[in-house]
């Protein structure tokens, strides 16, 4: 048996009784110290099993408590003296305490029994790398990739240490593999663009810390280099980032999608908004049309212009107004209420909004957005220019679909997305939380990803026109089909999550077809051993997803945490930071910041994304190790994690393995996620 499956056997094991079930209860509630507690007392109670140990050890490790947990892990290597785990983790335990004579110790046993041990090799590298020794540092680290060439980790690990050991040329080299496999990973980007600051290129340095600015906005270091780089550029920067601009129509060639939807209802979608779903600032706009378009009021329907096609108009925000240009930069006109811009080819025609670099929202500054329907401009007092999409329901999903999965996923995952999705937008389109900004829905993950005619595919479209009308109903009403990226194995319950509903059809389970999945985890041990190692799921499937974002690791420093945390909560100088109540699949869902002025606790599930990251950390579902330096101070945190995104509904990469490695149909998909649900057709009624 492949030794990376056996976590997962232990993990989902029948679930723990008497004294050991009440201390699991008390870990997942939070009362981490009663269940230490709780579980020495069932280690009293039956010495036998070394198993409470373990799991109080796993706690005290939670807690900050290191020596302590490595104390009880050492009395359980002492009665089962067999296990390079318990070994290994003992190991651990001292090497982020910064007892290094130890950790070498535990590690060397470990690998004594399993050469092969690929935590241990982990270990013994960081101990390594930690003592200077270079040479055996990468060798281990070398080895460590062959051991496990699934975990995105490694490829981090190695390039962390080329930056401790000033190897700049490797590490260069090694954080460009590593942001080819996680886009996403701001910290990443940062040494990478010291390091091409280091080299004198100030293009490539001022390129990454911009990209850093896409993820975390409000990135402090980011923001400072950026000035401090502007005066070496030697290129302008729209050519160091050109914009990605839309030179020739969609064509359609399989999938005649658009002609053969039937009319649905209309809907108002939010273009351009931030992660809340709010509107950028759009100070200036520019647009076209392949089939030309025309410019009317909002309210009084009067045409104002017809632009032929190819041609760009701009659009300012003055005083106020909506100042249109045509495109020989005369004014043409001012307006103090909304007007309409619609493609001469009302069906299958679009409207363009090209970039253009001194616009003050990043979305339509680097790349040409491409809308069916009809673009509403009004005016935002304070803000700028707002823009709303106005388009039948059936075609915004063709923008939707492919902005949410991938086209060369499973075709039956593809109908699910378009299921959950066109459901999604009923709810929203009934009254959402975007009333008050005046559209139904958003364009960005706060509601559901739209981007337009630009990502449109054929797979896709024919997924949309398959399941046309298609939606999740729960006792006849639509139902609430929230859906992520990646659960990392396990899915939770709403009921869980603070702010969420606790609703019948959102359960956690693990994310493996019925037929095969196991029961609920049992233990902080065996949550451990599950995160650290690569079990299978059917999100899992690295036909179709990558590997990082199933498993993942984030080394924290302290001071950026203390950094964000003392910024929003005013804890002052951060003491602890530790992870309280979990959800069943173990996901973190309230975490405690003890400062030297006040103790906060977080237990809304964005937020803790957003303070254990410059950039969101991909999900809750992790467990942290503290290191210290010798003298106990707090150095940074290790966070293990799996999955991205919160892990409620659909995953996305499960569906897609489901689909894939399964060979399961789309509502078999949509009954597993969503249990005792069912699909209804809609019945569009064209509105008098």
């Amino acid at each position: 048996m492949n030794i990376y499956f056996l976590p997962l056997l232990l993990l989902f094991t029948a679930a723990p009784a008497g004294a050991s079930a009440d201390a699991y209860r008390l870990y997942l509630s939070g009362r981490l110290t009663d269940s230490v507690r709780t579980y020495q007392d069932a280690f009293e109670a039956d010495p036998s099993s070394v198993k409470p140990l373990l799991d109080a050890a796993m706690v005290l490790k939670q807690l900050g408590r290191g020596r302590r947990a490595a104390e009880l892990l050492e009395k359980a290597a002492a009665e089962k003296p067999g296990d390079p785990d318990i070994l290994c983790e003992a190991g651990w335990l001292h090497f982020h305490e910064a007892s290094y004579d130890k950790a070498v110790y535990f590690f060397e046993r470990a690998l004594k029994l399993r050469p092969d041990h690929s935590r241990s090799v982990l270990g013994m590298a960081s101990v390594r790398s930690h003592l200077g020794d270079r040479a055996g540092a990468m060798r281990l680290l070398s080895r460590y990739k062959e051991l496990r060439p699934d975990f995105s980790g490694v490829d981090y690990i190695i390039a962390w240490n080329y930056v401790n050991f000033r190897m700049y040329a490797e590490a260069e080299e090694k954080l460009i593999e590593v942001l080819r496999q996680d886009p996403s990973f701001v910290e990443a980007r940062l040494p990478l663009a010291g390091i091409y600051a280091r080299q004198k290129k100030f293009d490539e340095a001022w390129n990454q810390y911009y990209r850093v600015l896409d993820y975390a906005p409000e990135h402090p270091i980011a923001a400072e280099n950026i000035k401090i780089l502007e005066g070496k550029l030697t290129k302008q920067p729209e050519d160091i980032r050109p914009p990605f601009r839309i030179t020739s129509p969609t064509r359609v060639e399989h999938v005649d999608a658009v002609q053969a939807l039937e009319k649905s209802v209309r809907l108002k979608v939010g273009v351009g908004t931030d992660n809340t779903g709010k509107q950028g600032r759009n100070n200036i706009l520019r647009l076209r049309s392949f089939e030309g378009f025309t410019i009317t009021g909002r309210s009084s329907g009067k045409l104002y212009a017809t632009v032929p096609a190819g041609e760009s108009w701009t659009v300012l925000f003055e005083n106020g107004r909506i100042v249109v240009k045509n495109a020989e930069g005369a004014v043409y006109g001012r307006f103090q209420g909304a007007i309409m811009l619609e493609s001469l080819d009302k069906r299958t025609g679009s409207v363009i909004i090209e970039a253009v670099r001194n616009c003050g929202n990043p979305y339509f500054r680097y790349s040409d957005r491409q809308y069916r329907g009809a673009l509403e401009l009004y005016p935002m007092p304070g803000r700028g220019i707002g823009v709303r999409n106005h388009i039948d329901m059936e075609l915004y999903l063709l923008g939707v679909v492919p902005a949410e999965v991938s086209p060369q996923w499973p075709y039956e995952s593809l109908k699910a997305q378009a299921v959950i999705a066109r459901t999604q937008a009923v709810l929203r389109s009934r009254g959402g939380p975007h009333k008050a900004d005046g559209y139904h829905i958003c364009d960005s993950q706060h509601c559901q990803v739209y981007r337009g005619v630009g990502h449109e595919a054929n797979s896709t479209n024919k997924a949309v026109l398959e399941t046309e009308s298609e939606i999740l109903t729960y006792k006849g009403k639509p139902a609430w089909t929230f859906y992520h990226s990646n659960c990392g194995g396990h899915t939770q319950a709403s009921g869980e999550v603070t702010g969420w509903s606790p609703l019948a059809y959102l359960k956690g389970r693990p994310d493996m077809p019925e037929e095969e999945a196991p029961a609920a985890p049992r233990g902080p041990w065996d949550f451990h051993l599950w995160m650290t190692g690569n079990p299978p799921a059917s999100c899992n499937y690295p036909e179709a997803v990558r590997p990082s974002e199933y498993r993942w690791l984030r080394i924290l420093k302290h001071k950026d945490i203390e950094f964000r945390v003392n910024k929003r909560y005013g804890t002052g100088s951060l003491k602890e930071v530790i992870p309280l109540r979990r959800a069943v699949s173990g996901n973190v869902n309230a975490i405690r910041f003890v400062g030297s002025r006040k103790t906060v606790d977080v237990d809304r599930e964005h937020l803790i994304r957003n303070i254990l990251g410059f950039g969101s950390l991909k999900s809750t579902l992790f467990f942290m190790e503290t290191n210290r330096f010798p003298d106990g101070r707090v150095r940074n945190y290790w966070l293990y994690g799996g999955g991205w995104g919160h892990g409620i509904g659909l995953c996305q990469s499960g569906a897609a393995g489901m689909a894939g490695r399964h060979g399961k149909r789309y509502r078999e998909i949509l009954d597993f996620y969503f249990p005792g649900t069912g699909i209804s057709r809609l019945k569009y009624v064209k509105k008098k």
